[in-house]
């Protein structure tokens, strides 16, 4: 019995008007070429349901024309052939010996990542967190101090697993400070069993510790060091060149740009360390990354820095709009010349991303700051970051502020905003005709 043909999807019927998905429609045939060209599919979040990126825009050349395709068996001629695999994890033509730790797409990106950071080797993980977890998983320590505005799913991992005694630091420490708790953790755990973990610029409220003195107070301890290098990527800064043992990215955001390239990568300085995380991978898993995510990766790193530029100055311009606002009490980022971290910044990553925080002023009711949210066209509500449609979502620092000896943050709501990669101007506009009636 034929299908019926299916529906016409409201994007193909045209919006009602009157609705949001309408509103949008409307605004968007004024914005610019570029601006349309990344929201014409996603008009209506019903039809596309919520994915942003439905007909791959930004598409990667084919990687070969024989790609694996995400299959699970990898063949051998001879049993011996198969059993030299077996022993070593790794086929002899690339990959695993088993489709679903590592196909040769993803050998391909471990390789131009380790490149990238001038690492030994590297790992790709199915999401940033799942590159966190087998890093952990792999060295196994029993204390990690972390920043407390740690990324919050990694804190979660850490503390629902019960994988490590944990030792805050505050975001912005100097070194002095984790100094000080390397000392108290000394006291209790031997050093190859202490990690120090680092996070720059910190999660949602942007604080950069003194990366230098960190690393040389747990250098001098014998520590073992990790960073999660997200918010730089290697284009801004390269853990690995100033000390750091370990380099953690969630290589969903710049360097696939365009959100459908979920995945995670972990570069390791030293053979041995590699040596340990490719076995944790064969153990967990975790390194069954789809070969056409893969082939996406490898072809799109390499725009990364271009990409990130435009996102920096569509974030500048945001930035110095909201900050010309009344019902802006401040914007967090250290880009800003008065941001308390902005000289670290420039001694350590030098240019910005995508991301700033908007700190609304505290006398405005939060209603009217969601009716504005809610009341945006362009920028979708939505987690993660730094692909190429903007985006805004809520900031909860899951810490206490009076906790911080000398940082301090706003008391009024707080949201983040990610600068996708549309027209500088139509996002402004886009948050000009939000405001009117919500927050002016």
């Amino acid at each position: 019995m034929p299908h019926s043909p299916p529906a016409p999807s409201s994007q193909e019927a045209g919006p009602e008007t009157g609705t949001k998905a309408g509103r949008r429609a409307a605004f968007l045939a004024g914005c610019r070429p570029a601006t349309r060209r990344i929201h014409a599919p996603i008009v209506d979040l019903a039809a596309s349901r919520g994915h942003l990126n439905p007909r791959g825009l930004g598409h990667a050349r084919a990687f070969s024309d024989l790609g694996s395709l995400g299959q699970s068996s990898v063949g051998f001629d001879t049993l011996g052939d198969y059993e030299a695999a077996d022993a070593a994890g790794r086929a002899p033509w690339g990959g695993a010996e088993y489709g679903v730790v590592q196909s040769p797409e993803a050998d391909a990106v471990c390789a131009k990542f380790a490149q990238l950071h001038g690492g030994a080797g590297a790992i790709v993980c199915a999401s940033g967190l799942a590159a966190i977890a087998t890093m952990l998983d792999a060295f196994a320590p029993k204390a990690v101090l972390i920043p407390d505005a740690l990324y919050f799913p990694a804190r979660r991992y850490l503390s629902e697993t019960g994988r490590a005694a944990l030792l805050t630091y505050p975001a912005g420490a100097s070194g002095e400070e984790v100094g000080a708790r390397i000392r108290e953790a000394g006291r209790h755990f031997a050093p190859a069993d202490t990690m120090v973990y680092l996070e720059a610029p910190a999660s949602g409220t942007f604080e950069i510790p003194d990366i230098a003195g960190i690393v040389a107070e747990a250098t001098r301890a014998g520590l073992r060091t990790a960073m999660d290098n997200t918010w730089a990527s290697h284009v801004r800064f390269r853990p690995l060149e100033h000390g750091i043992g370990i380099a953690v990215q969630a290589t969903t955001k710049y360097e696939g740009g365009y959100g459908d390239t979920p995945s995670g990568i972990v570069v390791a300085r030293d053979k041995a360390d590699i040596a340990r995380l490719r076995r944790q991978l064969r153990i967990s898993g975790h390194g069954a990354v789809s070969p056409q995510t893969c082939t996406r990766l490898f072809h799109r790193v390499d725009s990364a820095r271009d990409r990130l530029d435009r996102h920096a100055a569509s974030a500048a311009a945001l930035m110095a709009w909201f900050e010309a606002q009344p019902f802006t009490a401040e914007t967090l980022s250290p880009t800003r010349a008065g941001s308390p971290y902005h000289a670290r910044f420039r001694q350590y990553f030098g240019a910005g991303n995508s991301l700033f925080t908007v700190a609304f002023d505290e006398g405005l009711p939060v209603e009217r700051v969601h009716a504005f949210v809610d009341a945006l066209l362009l920028f979708r509500v939505a987690e993660s970051w730094g692909g190429h449609v903007s985006l805004v979502l809520p900031v909860h620092p899951h810490r206490d502020p009076a906790s911080l000896p000398g940082e301090s943050l706003p008391k009024g709501v707080m949201f983040r905003f990610n600068a996708g990669l549309e027209e500088a101007d139509d996002l402004i506009a886009d948050l000009a005709q939000a405001s009117r009636g919500t927050l002016l």
